[in-house]
């Protein structure tokens, strides 16, 4: 009995020193309070994580490669702040929810048993909160966890920190609602740690935001220092092609076993142990508040090696996701978006349109993008007008356009103009508005018409509501497949930047994967989006048709060099 009463003494007076640790003290926090497999956690053979641990900045960013224990750790620092910090309260986000119940069953519940400290921290907690959903340590600290895949999750939770957990994977517009919930906090501490999917993607764009540092080798052979790269220095015995041609079955007639990483410039092979490495900032006379790390699998050296990197390369259906996972890295591919070579094959020239009707197609904003365009008899959409209009002067060139071009079907944004469209819809019964909807299923879009009923109290509505992610996906197979070309001219090169400005990458939800298409980090997307409202407004010409009935289809035309561009600031002939 007096065992007892002295352990527990004990441990009140550690709690209690505890509280005056900052958060500097945290990577020694991890390995004095948390256990692995019975024994003190230790950084041996992940000693880069030490580092990431111990900064103190408001903002961190890892961007990272999988299966270096980033997660784990990650949840060794959320249980670290909430116990050093006096009052503390931490948002811990996962992709789903359904994940995070996992991971806290699975990963967190077992650190916790595992410390004698924790454990009586949350047995001693005011609450005796103990769920999948929200741990109480001691008298005041909070640890919840949610998922970035329902737009309540961030609701009624106020905090001091939040770490977001593969980030690249959540639902953006979800994730950054948690934000929210740190205003009142003094501290504001967010980390993000994610591997990666296409350049500008989240982490990406959050990790180019940053002072980035990367780990880099001193070789102990001739004191060259380098950042260590899987494409350019690592070399196979007797194999000379690129790293990216070996297959699992090339691997049977090479080397790979012997595959090693050398040094650049003494050609041997250094040591990457961490006595040999050092954090090297790369952008240091840039002044971002987030600090940003890359971990890439050479900085683990004894956990994977190069021959195993090798043989992991060939696992993959896609070169880019090994990229990704593999070493940590952005990259990108033709299932990533729309390609330049995409948009250059689909460039024609052309010197007028040869279609009696036509249809628009605009994105709306202080530039309105818009696209007017024919169908021919194989369904095939041809823009043959193109033109960016401030919004000042869109009404009067709307018109005058819808005139020109006898345009039977109209699909513009409902946003932000909303007011602008409900007013042009008074007068024009084959304009439709478009708004984003997220739904299951394989629908891309439904269309709502009907007519002012004064006598039910119903106003005119023309609207339709657009699958956003599938309907973009099924632009790319339009413009791949050839059955969506455009009329070269002077808006070419913005129309070729802002086509492949958005990319693709992959989302997690309650349900499992989807393919998402990201707005991009730097850049625009508004013809992108202009293309899509054009081609919608081709799918509903039969619903629009009220002025000048189907548009006659046009089964073949003749390409003509292009005459010289008009002056105005669009472009096309009718």
């Amino acid at each position: 009995m007096s065992d007892q009463i002295t352990r527990l003494h004990l441990q009140r007076l550690k709690m209690a020193t505890t509280g005056k640790l900052t958060r500097r003290d945290l990577a020694k926090w991890v390995e004095t309070e948390t256990f692995i497999n019975g024994k003190p956690y230790s950084f041996k053979d992940h000693e880069f994580q030490e580092r990431i641990l111990s900064d103190e900045s408001q903002i961190t960013v890892t961007r990272k490669c999988s299966q270096v224990g980033m997660s784990e750790t990650s949840l060794r620092l959320a249980l670290g702040l909430v116990s050093i910090m006096q009052n503390f309260s931490l948002i811990y986000v996962f992709p789903t929810a359904t994940f995070a119940k996992l991971y806290v069953k699975t990963r967190l519940d077992p650190i916790i048993n595992g410390s004698p400290f924790l454990r009586s921290a949350v047995r001693s907690s005011d609450s005796g909160a103990d769920s999948a959903e929200v741990k109480q340590l001691g008298s005041g600290g909070f640890l919840y966890f949610r998922g970035a895949s329902s737009d309540t999750a961030a609701i009624s939770v106020a905090a001091d920190a939040i770490i977001y957990d593969e980030y690249d994977f959540a639902d953006q517009e979800i994730a950054g609602q948690f934000q929210s919930r740190l205003t009142h906090s003094p501290h504001k501490i967010r980390a993000y740690l994610s591997t990666p999917s296409v350049p500008g993607g989240p982490i990406d764009a959050a990790f180019q935001d940053s002072r980035r540092h990367w780990n880099f080798v001193r070789c102990h052979h001739c004191g060259h220092r380098f950042c260590p790269s899987y494409l350019d220095h690592v070399k196979i015995p007797g194999y000379d092609d690129e790293l990216r041609r070996i297959t699992k079955s090339t691997l049977a007639r090479i080397r790979y076993k012997e595959a090693v990483l050398l040094c650049p410039h003494c050609g041997k092979i250094p040591s990457l142990q961490p006595e040999h490495r050092e954090w090297v900032i790369e952008n240091p006379t840039e002044n971002h508040i987030a600090t940003g790390y890359q971990v890439q699998p050479f900085d683990a050296p004894n956990i994977i090696d190069v021959p195993y990197l090798v043989q992991a390369s060939t696992g993959y259906g896609r070169w880019a996701d090994f990229i990704n996972f593999g070493l940590g890295l952005p990259a990108e591919d033709a299932d990533s978006g729309i390609t330049p070579q995409d948009v250059d094959a689909a460039m024609i020239e052309m010197d007028s349109s040869p279609f009696h009707t036509h249809v628009i197609g605009g994105d709306m904003g202080l530039i309105c993008r818009l696209f007017v365009a024919g169908v021919t008899s194989r369904d095939e959409l041809i823009i043959v007008h193109t033109e960016q209009i401030p919004i000042g002067d869109f009404r009067r060139r709307y018109a005058e356009l819808a005139r020109q071009y006898r345009v039977t079907s109209k699909v513009l944004d409902a946003q932000p103009y909303v007011e602008t469209l409900l007013n042009l819809q008074e007068h024009d019964f084959n304009l439709f508005a478009a708004y984003f909807v997220t739904k299951k299923g394989i629908a891309i879009y439904d269309t709502v018409s009907r007519e002012e009923n004064a006598a039910e109290g119903k106003t005119a509505l023309r609207q339709i509501s657009v699958n956003k992610h599938p309907a973009l996906d099924m632009i790319l197979d339009e413009l791949r497949g050839g059955r969506i070309k455009i009329r070269r001219t002077k808006d070419a090169k913005d129309i070729k930047d802002q086509l492949t400005a958005s990319k693709r990458s992959k989302k997690v939800t309650e349900d499992g994967q989807l393919s998402i298409w990201n707005k991009p980090s730097h850049g625009d997307d508004h013809f992108h989006y202009a293309l899509l409202y054009t081609w919608l407004a081709a799918q509903i010409r039969g619903a629009a048709s009220r002025g000048y009935g189907q548009a006659p289809m046009v089964g073949t035309f003749k390409l003509r060099p292009p005459k010289s561009e008009q002056a105005r600031s669009g472009t096309g002939m009718g």
